[in-house]
């Protein structure tokens, strides 16, 4: 009946089950005394709980760092996208209004002479590469009433004038070509007619035949003489910069300064109709 009072596998775990009992017990809250076990085992897991404690509050602090960092890179990612997105928009504004700027002067100047031009505004759409102070295209043409031969000029002078007519698009010859010649007179003086030619790919301009008794100075304006159908009279073409005598000594040479500034040219005016009267 008691067989099982043999067994060693009872008595293990019936010893067992005591010492749990008695570790119970003398580990329980309600004692103010600890054993010297007990206070062995305390001692030296202290140190290790310490350890574990401080690597802990590390990792938890680094990952916090690491966190920290991804949202710092978040928002600099967004502050760089957003500063690009305003230079953008910044660099548009400056674009509008520098355009604004040049076309409210255009109206003005355009409005100003009404009594005396029928002018065409047009914006240059092309250049040809290969003469760059030769050809430029505009966005005017015979549907705007633009035909061949008529001059054209921007607020600060002379341009040069069309050549060729489509519908919707002009080709304007300028005056720095060689093969462009303007009849011209100094403004100030009067006395002095001459011809600008233009020189070519330095786009500077040059006024030929005149007389050697010419009184003509460096400074003084050239504008167009008026001598021809194309040009209107009073139109200013440049300044003088240096007055020389040509090799014959019967005539004076002027370099004369454009005052259209064609590094810059964007808009012209062109002159459908002017009185002459």
């Amino acid at each position: 009946m008691f067989d099982f009072l043999r067994k060693k596998s009872f008595w293990t775990i019936l010893i067992t089950a005591l010492l749990l009992l008695v570790v119970m017990e003398l580990s329980s809250s309600n004692r103010q005394e600890i054993t010297i076990l007990e206070r062995f085992v305390r001692d030296s897991y202290t140190p290790l709980q310490k350890g574990i404690d401080k690597l802990q509050a590390l990792n938890d602090r680094i990952n916090l760092i690491i966190a920290q960092k991804k949202n710092m890179e978040g928002q600099i990612a967004e502050l760089k996208m957003q500063n690009n997105q305003l230079s953008m928009e910044n660099q548009q504004l400056r674009e509008n209004k520098s355009e604004v700027e040049r076309l409210r002067g255009l109206l003005t100047y355009k409005q100003s002479q009404e009594h005396q031009y029928d002018l065409e505004a047009a914006r240059i759409i092309a250049r040809s590469p290969n003469n760059w102070y030769k050809i430029i295209t505009i966005d005017k043409g015979s549907e705007n009433g633009i035909t061949g031969g008529m001059p054209v000029i921007n607020p600060d002078g002379l341009v040069g004038r069309v050549v060729s007519v489509s519908t919707n698009s002009a080709q304007i010859w300028l005056i720095t070509d060689r093969e462009m010649a303007v009849g011209a007179i100094l403004q100030e003086t009067r006395e002095t007619r001459g011809i600008v030619e233009g020189m070519g790919e330095n786009g500077a301009l040059r006024m030929i035949n005149i007389p050697y008794y010419s009184q003509v100075k460096v400074g003084e304006h050239v504008v167009t003489s008026g001598l021809s159908e194309t040009y209107p009279p009073g139109i200013h073409i440049g300044s003088i910069q240096e007055v020389k005598k040509e090799s014959n000594g019967l005539v004076l040479s002027a370099t004369v300064s454009s005052a259209v500034d064609f590094n810059r040219l964007e808009e012209v005016l062109i002159i459908k109709k002017y009185n002459n009267e």
